[in-house]
């Protein structure tokens, strides 16, 4: 099987990467890793050969959004040799956490106590993954802050080996949370457990290939949709995606295609059914980069419809997300009612400037 290093090599030879020093630091740890995981040639039949298989250290590996942290996981993960392993976006985890836990909790007596769930879940987890990879790592709710250091001791206390990408330094996490006091073990926890690596350069990769592309299409034909599946790709260094389901106060938003920071819908599942402005700002937690195919013109007889979209627009505006899309017409010509005029100025003017390359740059 090929090295990591000899298949980042190659992609930089064919023109698909750009040699990058801190990418090069990071493929060379994760090719140790990658044999550390790898089973023995052979194994002792007799028992008292054995010897207890020495700790495995996971990596940590967090810089600006772009740096390729999420790529190289991937690079990994596909030639990890290990069977059971499984990435997975970690707010998505935390969620399976959570639904766990209630199950258990409306399962349980008075005298169990959540520790004990804790090391259920542990074990569920350890179970089924030996290599855990984890993408966009970060701990805002108190609630995940609060489980967080005994869920992750047990799994580590099982040998679960762990690779995270983040935009935050391990002393930056749960920064100014509450009851953060409780939360520093956790911290320790990590830098005894994992390599911390930082990608301390300022190229953002991602968002100089989106910068050369157009990003609004119209009308939105199959040539638009065409060029909107190549900015996906693009963006996502030729992954085509999967649905995935996210959890917002108890309700499920099914996200057709989605892959490393990049979501993909049509105005239809955006707008026209019922999304609040709490939905949007989830979505923008967890994704950077947004396609929204068969934007149609809009007039006040789908007044519910432009509301929403209009939410959207600023929620996407606001977190400096990225957008590309299709559209019956161009901006200035998408609203032709006349309830929301003046509001829907500003999402033209917002649409206009999310296109631009100073927004895309800064």
């Amino acid at each position: 099987m090929q090295s990591l290093s000899d298949i980042y090599e190659q992609k930089i030879q064919q023109g698909g990467l750009r040699a990058d020093p801190d990418q090069a630091r990071v493929i060379g740890a994760l090719d140790t890793l990658s044999r550390s995981l790898a089973p023995p040639a052979s194994k002792a039949w007799w028992p008292f050969a054995r010897k207890k298989a020495p700790k495995i250290k996971g990596l940590y590996l967090w810089g600006g959004v772009g740096r390729g942290k999420s790529m190289l996981m991937d690079m990994f993960f596909a030639q990890a040799p290990v069977e059971n392993k499984r990435r997975v976006h970690f707010h998505a985890f935390m969620l399976e956490v959570h639904d766990f836990l209630f199950a258990r909790r409306s399962h349980r007596t008075e005298q169990d106590r959540i520790d004990s769930d804790l090391i259920a879940a542990a074990d569920k987890i350890a179970g089924e993954a030996r290599l855990l990879c984890f993408d966009e790592f970060q701990v805002k709710d108190v609630a995940d802050a609060m489980i967080i250091g005994r869920l992750f001791t047990a799994l580590f206390e099982r040998g679960v080996v762990v690779v995270m990408t983040s935009n935050i330094p391990p002393d930056g996490l749960y920064k100014d949370g509450l009851q953060r006091d409780r939360f520093l073990p956790f911290i320790e926890l990590l830098k005894s457990n994992m390599e911390v690596y930082a990608f301390i350069g300022e190229t953002d990769y991602r968002r100089g290939r989106l910068r050369e592309l157009d990003v609004y299409f119209w009308p939105a034909d199959a040539d638009a949709h065409a060029q909107l599946d190549r900015v996906f790709t693009t963006v996502t260094d030729g992954d085509a995606g999967n649905p995935a389901d996210i959890t917002v106060k108890g309700r499920i938003i099914h996200v057709p295609r989605a892959a490393k920071g990049v979501a993909a819908f049509s105005f239809s599942e955006l707008c026209e059914q019922p999304k609040s402005a709490l939905d949007y700002l989830e979505l923008t937690r967890l994704f950077r980069f947004f396609i929204i195919k068969n934007i149609p013109r809009l007039n006040d007889g789908n007044r519910d419809a432009v509301t929403r979209f209009v939410t959207l627009i600023d929620a996407l505006y606001d977190s400096h997300a990225f957008v590309a899309v299709s559209a019956a017409a161009p901006p200035e010509e998408l609203y032709d009612g006349t309830a929301l005029a003046q509001v829907f100025e500003r999402t033209v003017s917002r649409l206009l400037e999310m296109q631009s390359r100073s927004y895309r740059e800064s």
